[in-house]
């Protein structure tokens, strides 16, 4: 076994498999998973992508002829086992390079009409498919649908690994909140550890917001967050629309430097089976680990260059309530609540262009209150609080003031 090889896998010979899931569309999940599959093949591992999602975007990405595909992931979960024509469902892309592609009929698998959905083993007929083209790869990548459903759970039960791509954009935290919870639903269905990595795509480095944010994630998330950023970058649109994985269009592009990062710390994290469902990555001890996440940390700004780090949300101060959210200069914001009359004038957030957050001191007797964050005329629940409950057709944030800590009773 090379060594590449050999770290890939650990001490298990078995295929390395990472479903790539967020029940989001436009995270950054086909970019993922194609671009790291083309750079992994570039390294001689042998790779395999599987395209979970009815769009078939991982064949459109790479350069795969749609009109020209006959079999695909369907046929291979629906086919006996075991199943000897397995290698002849693969589209060969490219040296050390396959995809297991998607057709129109995997849209159907997840109704009542579709043949998937009416298997008693139905949750593990991707599996049992992966199981017959092992023999001949060293990494498997999932690409999964934006859903949750049959098809999502076929992949995550397929894997040991998931990563699930995370913007760093406004609502970046509470998409992440959701998709933890949504996984380890699906985990604990699973009655098996999955180990589980976020990974921030679509980052902007030069963004104050981004920054924050991504700040934000990390304390939220340390214990998950990959220590690397998938890049905003022109070359991955560009790559993708000529039907080529960005290490073939822009070699020497930040994009397939950011992707390389990204294989650097797989290949250096090894899987740790039979422990709790979300194992922490970063607190493994592994010196390769922390050296990239040392390398990674050196091609951001440098700390004294950051903004300095605040709380967002709800926080009690000596004035009354403080609602707190990163924002832009070209951005209007206000508190709406039961304490206002759900008016969007009544409390307007000022913008704070030092730190790019906007905020507003309320000062509100003890008791329950419902709030939501109007955002250029738009109302949503507060991201970076937790606690809510779900009117008919909208979630609203939750917040108990406590007569003895609140400064503004």
């Amino acid at each position: 076994m090379c060594r590449v090889t050999a770290l890939l896998h650990g001490i298990d010979a078995t295929v390395r498999t990472i479903a790539i899931v967020n029940q989001k569309g436009g995270c950054g999940k086909t970019t993922t998973a194609i671009n790291l599959g083309a750079v992994a093949a570039a390294r001689g591992i042998r790779t395999l992508v599987v395209d979970m999602d009815p769009q078939g975007h991982c064949a459109a990405g790479l350069g795969v002829p749609m009109d020209g595909i006959e079999v695909g992931v369907v046929e291979a979960m629906l086919a006996s086992q075991p199943d000897a024509d397995a290698f002849n469902r693969l589209w060969p892309v490219g040296r050390n390079l396959s995809l297991l592609p998607s057709t129109i009929m995997l849209a159907l698998q997840e109704s009542s009409e579709g043949e998937l959905s009416r298997l008693a083993d139905r949750d593990q007929r991707l599996e049992g498919a992966l199981t017959s083209l092992a023999p001949g790869h060293d990494l498997c990548l999932i690409d999964c649908p934006p859903s949750i459903g049959l098809l999502t759970f076929n992949a995550l039960r397929a894997a040991s690994e998931a990563i699930v791509p995370v913007e760093t954009g406004y609502f970046a935290l509470q998409g992440a909140h959701r998709q933890r919870q949504t996984i380890e639903a699906l985990v604990h269905r699973l009655d098996r550890p999955l180990d589980c990595h976020m990974l921030p795509t679509l980052h902007d480095p030069g963004s104050a917001l981004a920054i924050r944010i991504l700040a934000t994630l990390r304390q939220h998330f340390d214990d998950l967050l990959i220590p690397v950023q998938i890049r905003e970058h022109e070359a991955f649109r560009v790559a993708a629309s000529l039907g080529r994985p960005v290490v073939e269009h822009a070699p020497d592009s930040d994009a397939r430097r950011d992707i390389e990062m990204l294989m650097d710390w797989l290949l250096a994290y090894v899987p740790r089976e039979n422990e709790a469902s979300f194992i922490p990555p970063v607190s493994q001890p592994n010196s390769r680990v922390a050296e990239i996440a040392k390398r990674v940390e050196s091609n951001e700004q440098p700390i004294s260059e950051l903004p300095v780090p605040v709380t967002f949300g709800v926080e009690v101060t000596e004035e009354g309530i403080r609602f707190r959210q990163p924002g832009g200069p070209d951005q209007v914001m206000a508190v709406c609540g039961d304490f206002n009359g759900w008016s969007m004038s009544a409390t307007p957030m000022t913008f704070n262009a030092e730190n790019r957050v906007f905020e507003a001191i309320i000062p509100l007797p003890p008791g329950e209150y419902r709030y939501q964050i109007a955002v250029d005329g738009r109302m949503h629940r507060d991201p970076y609080n937790e606690s809510e409950q779900t009117d008919p057709g909208r979630p609203i944030s939750r917040l108990v003031v406590d007569g003895s800590r609140n400064g503004g009773s």
